[in-house]
């Protein structure tokens, strides 16, 4: 029998609660304010909690913030309720770590509805089987921010997801200000910056999957912390047993490199089967990516270890993509057309465009392109159970067969 914790300062407002929940056979314990709710979190172990925002002691974001710092509490969902709806406020309940954020008042169906989903997914969490092998890991970098690389990254991730169905992780180590969690729409519950003071060598499974979050596809996420300050724990050291431990969990990682080469992103080059750089058809990213390409040549990568991603910013008047491969002195692997609006609404709506679109034809490039990418024992044999993601492709290749 689930338990879930109410925290409100409304005695109506718990009553609404349990008489919504406690019929469907939930086990429903109240408490009458945030610090009240801290407590009786930490006694009861709640599956799930749902908490007010305005009470009188502490907001119902903070009680989310002190709850998220605990492991205990690093997956229980937490569901925010509100009589507040600006985009501001949702905002704020996102970044401390809030799972659903409902409006006051509520309808019971619709309260007991998004439990529901809220507790599949947290039990979806527990129950992954870790995989034998080892991840390709692919990194993607751009030295020329405001062009395309976190959208590239979490698209590619949520592709080969979805194309084979086995564990993908998306890390964002773009720790002074990533937004793949924003993107994905995904809660920051805990992030790289709660690994805290660890030492790699008491670096633990269990320590990580406390700071790894689930997206809605199934795709697994570690998030950058909010503000840089709280990021300067996480050494390359820690980073380089972090990979270590997760590689054998999963089939694919993809991590979102920051526009330098910090010593966070060296050892994440380091480690990776490849690398996606990503470029701009304008001089200056033509400039930036040469000198990437000279420090991965200093850093002794090989050539094919660097796949060179267009992302065609300009409707026109752009550099040709002949001049482009011939002053790079490498061919481009992926085109992506001029496409603005797409991004950028999937962005601001926190639906990347290959989940929230995957029939879109700019979708179908990013899938191809994951294909590509993917571990020769998947691309030689399809899956027993196609995916959809799967089945789109096949159709694709059929047709170019044709």
């Amino acid at each position: 029998m689930p338990k879930i914790l109410s925290i409100d300062d409304e005695p109506l407002m718990r009553k609404m609660i349990l008489a919504a929940l406690k019929p469907l056979g939930y086990e429903v314990s109240t408490a009458e304010n945030g610090l009240d709710g801290i407590s009786q979190a930490q006694k009861v172990l709640p599956d799930l909690i749902i908490t007010d925002v305005m009470m009188p002691d502490i907001k119902g974001y903070e009680v989310c913030r002190r709850l998220r710092r605990d492991p205990r509490f690093a997956q229980t969902p937490i569901l925010m309720l509100t009589s507040q709806s600006e985009l501001e406020e949702k905002l704020q309940g996102f970044e401390a770590g809030a799972d659903d954020y409902m409006l006051k008042p509520f309808q019971s169906a619709e309260l007991a509805a998004r439990v529901a989903v809220l507790l599949r997914r947290a039990e979806s969490v527990k129950t992954e089987v870790p995989l034998a092998d080892s991840a390709r890991l692919i990194a993607v970098q751009s030295l020329r921010g405001g062009i395309g690389s976190s959208s590239l990254a979490v698209n590619i991730a949520l592709a080969l997801n979805g194309l084979w169905g086995t564990p993908t992780l998306l890390m964002d180590l773009v720790l002074t200000a990533g937004q793949v969690a924003l993107m994905l729409n995904t809660p920051l519950k805990r992030t790289w910056a709660d690994l805290g003071r660890a030492a790699p060598s008491d670096l633990d499974a269990e320590m990580l999957q406390t700071i790894i979050g689930q997206h809605e596809s199934g795709l697994r996420v570690i998030a950058a912390p909010t503000y840089p300050v709280e990021a300067e724990e996480l050494t390359a050291e820690l980073l380089e047993a972090a990979i270590g431990l997760l590689r054998p969990q999963y089939d694919y990682i993809v991590a979102d490199l920051p526009h330098d080469f910090s010593n966070v992103a060296i050892q994440t080059l380091d480690a990776a089967d490849l690398i996606l750089l990503l470029i701009a058809p304008e001089i200056a990213s033509i400039r930036a990516a040469a000198a990437a390409m000279d420090t991965y040549g200093k850093l002794g990568y090989p050539p094919d270890k660097i796949k060179l991603v267009l992302n065609w910013t300009f409707e026109r008047g752009g550099l040709p993509a002949k001049d482009i491969q011939k002053a790079l002195r490498l061919p481009l692997a992926l085109v992506l057309p001029f496409a603005p609006d797409k991004f950028v609404g999937a962005i601001n709506r926190g639906r990347p465009l290959l989940h929230a679109q995957p029939e879109d034809p700019l979708s179908g490039i990013l899938e191809d392109f994951a294909f590509q990418l993917s571990k020769d024992r998947h691309r030689s044999v399809p899956p027993a159970v196609p995916s959809p993601a799967w089945q789109r492709l096949s159709k694709r290749m059929a047709a170019k067969a044709k």
